[in-house]
């Protein structure tokens, strides 16, 4: 990465470029030279780089650069283990006796990592959340944001008298509502053992206590998501982006369930553009029921001055 230095210092002097006499200096921190921003000129090849001094491509590679920092971890990765190798710092093998008191020093220190009840309590959330994160194929951003989330509410004693996996599921949840990821509540319950009830209500209650703004579900993302569930075309698909704009424009679909609504248009964008879905396989798609999807055409078909399907 390049770096302009504007008073043309460089590592505490004063440096001008000796071909064209300009002060605009660049030092480029990747490669440890210095640069002339006019003509492009090698001043200086000997700047210190703030990168790892050899590249890890594997496990066995001793690079000093260590994890990055992460909120998936319970130390957020900037945690120091004690080696298993039976070395000192030379390369020499140690005696049997400091081997095992190094053994004992490490079972040590892994147990007073874990002695807190917090600590545990975190290090099995945070590993509740990889696990439904990997079963929903959530990305790395809203895994990280649910740790963030599942981490504060656990700061407010919030996991006190509830199961993990519910906290962990509805933090998730959060935060697939918070980076506008199209994820239910209904998807949720389905891989994990609490009921739909229990989720939604502990998910209130997260809320609550974080005092959290989370924006509005975005219609047009659950739309794609149901679209690309039941195989829909292009112009179906369109179709219905159309009438979801003109629905949203009216006001007519607030407060509605959003999926429902999503099968309901592209219901009737399917049926306006030949493409004929069944109403079951729309249901199926949506988590939602037959009815829902009927109740919600009726009301379009009203807004939209269609006689019939």
């Amino acid at each position: 990465m390049a770096s302009e230095v504007k008073p043309s210092l460089v590592l505490g002097q004063t440096v001008a470029c000796p071909v064209c006499t300009s002060t605009s200096i660049i030092i480029d921190t990747s490669a440890g030279e210095v640069l002339c921003k006019m003509c492009g000129a090698v001043l200086n090849e000997s700047v210190p780089t703030f990168t790892p001094e050899w590249r890890n491509f594997g496990d066995n590679d001793n690079s000093r650069a260590g994890l990055p920092y992460t909120l998936l971890s319970c130390d957020k990765g900037l945690s120091t283990t004690i080696s298993t190798s039976c070395k000192d710092a030379n390369g020499k093998a140690i005696s049997a006796e400091e081997a095992e008191l190094i053994n004992r020093i490490r079972l040590l220190d892994k147990r007073a990592n874990l002695q807190n009840s917090t600590n545990r309590s975190l290090q099995k959330g945070l590993r509740e959340l990889e696990k439904i994160a990997d079963k929903l194929g959530v990305s790395k951003t809203i895994l990280e944001q649910a740790a963030w989330i599942y981490r504060k509410v656990l700061k407010e004693g919030f996991t006190r008298g509830r199961p993990i996996q519910a906290t962990a599921a509805a933090a998730l949840y959060a935060a697939c509502r918070d980076l506008e990821t199209p994820r239910t509540i209904k998807d949720f319950a389905a891989i994990t053992n609490v009921s739909k009830k229990d989720l939604a209500r502990c998910y209130r209650k997260l809320l609550s206590v974080i005092d959290l703004q989370l924006p509005i579900v975005d219609l047009m993302k659950c739309v794609s998501r149901v679209a690309a569930s039941v195989g829909f075309g292009e112009r179906a698909k369109r179709r219905a982006i159309e009438l979801v704009k003109l629905a949203q424009s009216s006001g007519n679909v607030t407060g509605k369930d959003p999926m429902g609504t999503a099968a309901a248009v592209l219901y009737i964008a399917g049926t306006l553009e030949g493409e004929r879905v069944r109403q079951k396989d729309l249901a199926k798609a949506a988590g939602v029921t037959e009815v829902t999807i009927r109740n919600r055409c009726r009301t379009l078909k009203g807004f939209l001055k269609m006689n019939s399907l």
